[in-house]
């Protein structure tokens, strides 16, 4: 593991920041020590071009030609291929995304003029920036932590308001401050441990145990918070699923449609119309719910329809929350989900405009027909929501991936059996105790980047997008 930052790479690199197809504008970024150089070399604008009479202004944008690169720097006479008319925005490090010496270029959108720019600024030098080079070589420079980093991405694939916005919070250090609101008071202890040893000799030189003791105590509180807020980090990310389960002509299509605003499920009255898992995304709240109707539930089957029912079951046990979905006055239908890990379920009756009831153990009577009872639906879909923690996870910029909830449970583990044996009256002596402790925050590290490897960076920002 290293403990520091290494160098990044001394290659300058090019690629589009802007997604590929036609539009207005598109963004060519180059970062490295030649990024200037290289942008001379293929635009003409005032401060570029081949002499180097004048620079360019920082941070001011330019106009000028973007052209093939020039085959001799100090031939001011030799004619240009013109790519496109665009600006130039000179970057100076360390004040740029980077970290690094930067200039973008805002040329057309569309395919090929985007394309063109890269290849000529290939031609000039510059190498093709592999999937999250510029973010990667911001974070090797310090301008942001990894996890910082990690919410890069998840800004840019937010898939509702609330998403978006715990990823800028997080961005701006939300769970940088809350992770260091753990590991400072450990550190400190840290601290306190390996000095102690140098004055091993003295009476009373070793940090007392009841301060070892409350010092860890309150650490695992802490991680505890942050371990409680995980789900809510998958749930903002991948949206909250929620599958329609019930038996046959249980008017799920119907209500799943109603719900979704749309007619995106085939309603019939024949058994066995819904085959297959129907998905929609609906946005409320700020929330992402993602909706999925599922085949009807029943033992008599055909082969085709009895894959669809074994799939609705694997939707229903891997949901966040399982609507079922009963015609009031009917029976519930046995959903048979694993004992553990199972989702919540909520009863819903259905075909309220039919003159039933509600039926028994069901909160909301509804009707797909009239709308009936849809608002009241939703709203104990939002009690169920509101236990995972969204919002807090949000304003506290706490978005939590698997890597994340990974380390703080090791972390945790580990910082519990310290503290297992200070109760348990076997005092460790602060040699091991700091050897232990020094392990835990090394892994309470690699959340922040503190401590990192190349493979954890390859496996980081492999998810990101090439030009970001």
């Amino acid at each position: 593991m290293n403990l520091q930052r290494t160098t990044p790479s001394n290659d300058t690199v090019v690629a589009r920041a802007t997604p590929e197809g036609e539009g207005g504008l598109a963004v060519v970024r180059l970062s490295g020590p030649a990024a200037l150089a290289i942008a001379r070399s293929v635009f003409r604008g005032p401060g570029f071009g081949p002499s180097k009479v004048h620079l360019p202004t920082p941070r001011r944008a330019v106009c000028g030609i973007l052209h093939e690169p020039l085959a001799a720097q100090d031939d001011e006479e030799q004619q240009v291929v013109a790519i496109d008319e665009a600006l130039a925005l000179p970057l100076p490090g360390p004040h740029s995304y980077t970290g690094e010496d930067t200039v973008e270029f805002f040329c057309h959108g569309g395919r090929q003029v985007a394309a063109a720019v890269v290849r000529a600024c290939q031609a000039a030098g510059a190498v093709a920036a592999p999937p999250g080079e510029f973010t990667r070589r911001a974070f090797l420079n310090g301008r942001l932590t990894l996890d910082q980093a990690e919410a890069v991405a998840d800004l840019i694939t937010a898939g509702s308001a609330l998403a978006a916005r715990a990823a800028i919070t997080q961005l701006r250090g939300g769970l940088d401050a809350e992770l260091g609101a753990v590991e400072w008071p450990l550190l400190d202890l840290l601290v306190r441990l390996e000095g102690s040893l140098e004055f091993s000799d003295d009476d009373g030189a070793g940090v007392p145990a009841d301060e070892v003791r409350l010092a860890l105590a309150e650490a695992l509180e802490g991680l505890d918070r942050l371990l409680a807020l995980a789900p809510a980090g998958r749930l903002l990310r991948d949206g909250i699923h929620i599958a329609l389960a019930g038996a046959p002509n249980a008017g799920k299509s119907s209500l799943f449609n109603r719900l979704v605003g749309d007619e995106r499920a085939l309603v019939d009255a024949e058994p066995g119309t819904t085959r297959d898992v129907v998905a929609a995304r609906v946005h409320r709240g700020g929330r992402l719910y993602v909706l999925h109707d599922t085949a009807g539930l029943r033992d008599e089957a055909g082969r085709v329809e009895a894959m669809g029912i074994a799939r609705a079951r694997e939707t229903a046990a891997a949901a966040d929350l399982v609507l079922l979905l009963a015609e009031a006055g009917s029976d519930w239908p046995a959903l048979a989900l694993p004992e553990r890990g199972a989702p919540p379920v909520l009863r819903v009756a259905t075909k309220g405009d039919l003159g039933g009831v509600r039926a028994l153990g069901s909160p909301v009577l509804t009707s797909a027909l009239t709308g009936a009872g849809i608002d009241d639906l939703w709203g104990a879909i939002e009690k169920h929501a509101e236990a995972w923690n969204l919002d807090e996870a949000a304003s506290l910029g706490v978005v939590l991936n698997e890597r994340h909830r990974q380390r703080l449970l090791e972390g945790r583990d580990e910082l519990a059996q310290l503290l297992a044996l200070y109760e348990g009256g076997a005092d460790p002596g602060d040699e091991v105790a700091g050897t232990l402790l020094a392990a835990t925050l090394a892994r309470l590290g690699e959340i922040s980047g503190r401590v990192f490897s190349e493979q954890l960076l390859d496996g980081v920002f492999r998810r990101f997008c090439v030009g970001k």
